[in-house]
């Protein structure tokens, strides 16, 4: 039997719930900040939206999802356009692969693994950029995006698991 009109609608939508949690995410922690100091404190929300959502929904949450994320970062940030499009989609290639072993893992487990990710993304990325840009750019300053991204992972996990278990279906719904 055929679905209806309506519910080929709400299976649409409901598929597009992570990508707009993370865009909504991301325009709240884009808000201008009158202070170049804290402005490098913002966290990468988007890389651990796409991490999460990768790790848990990944049939909602793919490639695609990851190329409007990665956009929407590129935009913002003074980056040169399609390296952060790059990254967020070798985030979920990544993830994709890390999820075999540990998709029902403890949040702990997740964290230190988003950890590492997180670092070794963050680091080829400050390698690229100062090769792009020509000069030596301060790691300091992406060490301190870094970390005060591991600090916001909780928080905005938390976020994304009440999403999850609030306005998600329970179990997986026909693709």
């Amino acid at each position: 039997m055929r679905d209806s009109w309506h519910e080929k609608i709400r299976f649409f939508l409901l598929h597009r719930i992570p990508l707009a949690t993370t865009l909504m995410l991301m325009f709240i922690f884009f808000m201008p900040i009158n202070s170049l100091e804290l402005n490098y404190f913002r966290p990468t929300v988007g890389a651990i939206c796409v991490y999460y959502w990768t790790l848990k929904r990944g049939y909602m949450f793919g490639y695609v999802s990851a190329f409007w994320v990665g956009l929407l970062m590129d935009v913002y940030s003074s980056s040169p356009l399609g390296l952060n499009i790059l990254f967020m989609m070798l985030l979920v290639m990544v993830t994709n692969w890390l999820t075999r072993y540990f998709q029902s893992a403890s949040f702990n487990v997740c964290w230190a693994l988003f950890a590492a990710v997180g670092l070794g993304q963050i680091l080829l990325k400050w390698v690229i950029l100062t090769a792009y840009f020509g000069r030596l750019l301060s790691l300091s300053e992406v060490m301190i995006n870094y970390f005060s991204t591991l600090m916001f992972y909780p928080l905005i996990v938390c976020f994304n698991v009440w999403v999850q278990n609030h306005l998600l279906p329970q179990e997986r719904i026909n693709e």
